[in-house]
């Protein structure tokens, strides 16, 4: 084993070794904001609405009974609040456009919203045209809120449908409920 290693650091060149590392950590790394986000769910966050939004469903069946599929593999809007960003964890809804109606943890001065999608690095096609490309939300920065409003305007290209992975909301929590 020690002669399989030694042969193989010598066959890869520093600069290699490098690449390989910082691919690495830039994957493992795509998570990491820094921020506190008021609108996790296992902090108090909470989806109120997806007004007009239509879920979107691959058909694939996750239960199968002697062969006969029971149910299906569907993610609810509450997945762009939690914590899961591998390949699939993500709300998925028709179309190109849509908007999700989030409680926050408390009243917050928002100071910024992260909206994420999969790296092409770690999707299983290599593929992100589902992801959103226009947004808006809907508040001012000037008051603290409780509640926001995310609108999709358009997606990367996929006709069909469109996937959210998450939504964090960043500010700071108001001292004095409203």
């Amino acid at each position: 084993m020690i002669l399989h290693t030694r042969n193989l650091l010598k066959a890869l060149s520093s600069e290699t070794v490098k690449n390989m590392v910082k691919s690495e950590l830039e994957t493992y790394d795509a998570d990491k904001t820094g921020r506190t986000d008021y609108a996790l769910e296992n902090s108090g966050g909470e989806i109120l609405s997806t007004r007009d939004t239509e879920l979107y469903s691959t058909g694939a069946s996750v239960l199968n009974f002697f062969g006969t599929p029971r149910c299906q593999q569907q993610n609810t809007p509450r997945a762009v609040i939690q914590t899961g960003v591998l390949p699939g964890e993500c709300w998925a809804f028709k179309g190109s456009s849509g908007s999700i109606v989030i409680r926050l943890l408390g009243y917050v001065h928002v100071s910024g919203i992260s909206l994420e999608h999969i790296s092409s690095l770690i999707s299983p096609t290599g593929e992100t045209d589902t992801a959103p490309r226009d947004f808006s939300v809907w508040n001012r920065a000037i008051q603290p809120y409780e509640i926001i409003e995310m609108k999709v305007h358009s997606n990367s290209g996929n006709p069909e449908y469109t996937c959210i992975y998450r939504i964090r909301v960043h500010g700071t929590l108001a001292q004095a409920q409203l």
